[in-house]
Order: C-alpha cells, then sequence, then structure tokens
C-alpha cells in the first residue's frame, strides 16, 4: 500500500489550511496511507479526520523524529511548510518533495508598493503549485465527541455573540477602547474566548461588562473553543487561528477584523461567506504579510479608525 507523508509543523490556522490538500490527496490516492508529520502540540488538530491515517507529532528532536518516520517507507513526501526544519527534515528522510509555492517575493511586494498580483486564496496558490485541483469543500476541522461541550454549563444563554478575541501580533488585533465600543453595541451575551494574554483583556472588559460577558479565555481547549463558536448566534474574529477554525465548521455568521494585514494577502476564510470588517481608506494598508507589534506609522488608525457598525447592526438583528 503507498504512503504519503505531508509534513506541516505550525500552527493552527496554517495546519487548518492545508487540511483541503489532504483531502484532495485521499481522493486521489484512495488506496494511499496519509501521514501527517506536525508539533505534538498540534496534533489533536487532524483527531477525526477520515482522510488521515497516522498523525506523527514532533518534539523537538529532529534526528529522533525522522528516524522513526524512515522506518514507515514512503513513497511521496508534501512539504506544506517549505521552512528550514521541513527542508531538514526531507533531506533526513532522503525524499525530494513536491513543496507549496509561498509567493514570498509577491507578498512582500504588496506591501511595499500596495499592487496586488497574487494568484487567488493561499489554498488554492497552493494546491495549484501541488498540482492539484480544488474539490470545492473547503477546511476540515472534526470537533471531537468529549470535546463538545453545553453553553450552559458555563452560564451561557442563548444567543449568544463569539468574540476570539486574540491573533498571533498586536496590529492584528482591535485596541482595547474598540474593544469595548464593540461589546458595547452587542445587545447579547458576548463569550470571549482566547489564551493567557487576551484574559487578561477580558478580566477588565467582564468588569465594565459584568451582565453581559462570559471571558472563558484560557479555560477552553481549541476543540472546546470550536464547538462554542459552531453554537454562537454570531461569531467575531481577527484575522487569526479562530477565523480559520470558523471557516472549516461553515458558520454562517462570520465577521472577520482586519487592522495591519490585508484580505488580499489570501488568508481569508476559505470558500464559506464572511464579511470583512476593515479600514479601506488606508495608503498604508496592507503593512506586513503577516502582522507585527507596533504600527509602524505610530497611529494604529487601521484598528483604531474602523467604522464597526456593520457588526453592531447584524448583533441587533440576531
Amino acid at each position: 500500500m503507498q504512503k504519503i507523508l505531508c509534513i506541516r509543523f505550525s500552527s493552527i490556522g496554517d495546519i487548518l489550511l492545508t487540511t483541503p490538500i489532504v483531502r484532495v490527496l485521499k481522493a486521489q490516492f484512495p488506496q494511499a496511507e496519509i501521514h501527517i508529520a506536525t508539533k505534538a502540540s498540534f496534533a489533536q488538530l487532524w483527531d477525526g479526520n477520515p482522510h488521515v491515517n497516522q498523525v506523527h507529532g514532533f518534539d523537538g528532536n529532529l534526528l529522533k523524529f525522522a528516524s522513526a518516520l524512515r522506518k514507515e517507507g514512503f513513497d511521496r513526501v508534501y512539504d506544506l511548510h517549505k521552512n528550514l526544519r521541513s527542508h531538514a527534515l526531507c533531506l533526513l528522510l532522503g525524499k525530494f518533495p513536491k513543496q507549496i509555492d509561498k509567493y514570498t517575493s509577491e507578498r512582500k511586494a504588496f506591501v511595499k508598493t500596495k499592487i496586488n498580483t497574487l494568484p487567488g486564496h493561499l489554498v488554492d496558490r497552493n494546491l495549484t503549485s501541488l498540482g492539484l485541483s480544488s474539490d470545492g469543500q473547503g477546511l476540515d476541522y472534526f470537533i471531537p465527541a468529549t470535546s463538545r461541550v453545553e453553553p450552559a454549563s458555563f452560564g451561557i444563554t442563548r444567543p449568544y455573540v463569539l468574540f476570539a478575541m486574540g491573533a498571533a501580533h498586536q496590529t492584528k488585533v482591535l485596541s482595547y477602547p474598540k474593544m469595548i465600543e464593540l461589546v458595547d453595541s452587542i445587545p447579547h451575551p458576548v463569550v470571549l474566548i482566547g489564551d493567557d494574554w487576551d484574559a487578561k483583556l477580558g478580566y477588565r472588559l467582564a468588569t465594565l461588562f459584568p451582565e453581559k460577558i462570559i471571558n472563558l479565555c484560557s479555560k477552553t481547549s481549541i476543540a472546546q473553543s470550536a464547538s462554542l463558536i459552531q453554537q454562537a448566534a454570531m461569531v467575531i474574529t481577527h484575522d487569526s487561528s479562530m477565523m480559520h477554525v470558523a471557516a472549516a465548521l461553515k458558520h454562517p455568521k462570520l465577521f472577520t477584523i482586519w487592522g495591519s494585514t490585508h484580505p488580499g494577502l489570501g488568508f481569508t476564510p476559505y470558500q464559506t461567506p464572511f464579511t470583512a470588517i476593515e479600514n479601506t481608506n488606508l495608503a498604508c494598508r496592507p503593512c506586513s504579510t503577516q502582522g507585527s507589534n507596533v504600527c509602524p506609522l505610530g497611529h494604529f488608525n487601521c484598528m483604531n479608525s474602523l467604522d464597526l457598525s456593520a457588526i453592531k447592526n447584524a448583533a441587533q438583528a440576531l
């Protein structure tokens, strides 16, 4: 039986963006075993995926990891990360992989010149670079039965709006005053999810809006957060991993907030409807391909002057 290895070490959103590739490969090679190489901490993202036979978790020792993978005898290797570590792993496996094209120069040119020459969505670019075609089914994420949560167990009444507070970089996140404005405009319970960093702002928002905010930052796993996303009447995210989780779950009322990055870079929710909230009147956007922690011009107008009325109107119409 043929064995195929797909390499993507991190992170949450980027891994979910590879799921259409894995599904297309399984359809093209239905008798093959599909294996995934990823960081051990992200192996859970593949739980329940019917297109994957085995997940191999990387714990930091590349030589040991490669030695274990060599025993599998892979016939094909797909490098879906294309960084120094994935290059080294392929060399250690003695395999010449098929690799994605990251379009690095085009992305940098978009930031520098504000002229976008990128050919469509990241997923479609990746599929094309591997000689594959989209099946039109979007992203995959399967919530394990043991991680499905009942909102009432957290004291959540319905309908509720879920706000995924965080992102990898600060210029992709609403400022605290704009978060206050956002929460104040929503006439429903607002559930906050995020990590330990987000929990600090979540605590402050819960202090200001004690009757409205349910702060679950750092209190739920990825899968539990996904379960809460799935059951929300409306979901608000930044350009972040939770945006891609919501996209994988095909949430019908998804609002995405954009700051220093830009939907034109190709990282939008894939093949699912969404509303982009962005300041389209700024000549400085995008100022980064993946976000940064400081506004290069010092004004942060991409977020500070953002019009949130579309979110307010949608929330009031629930």
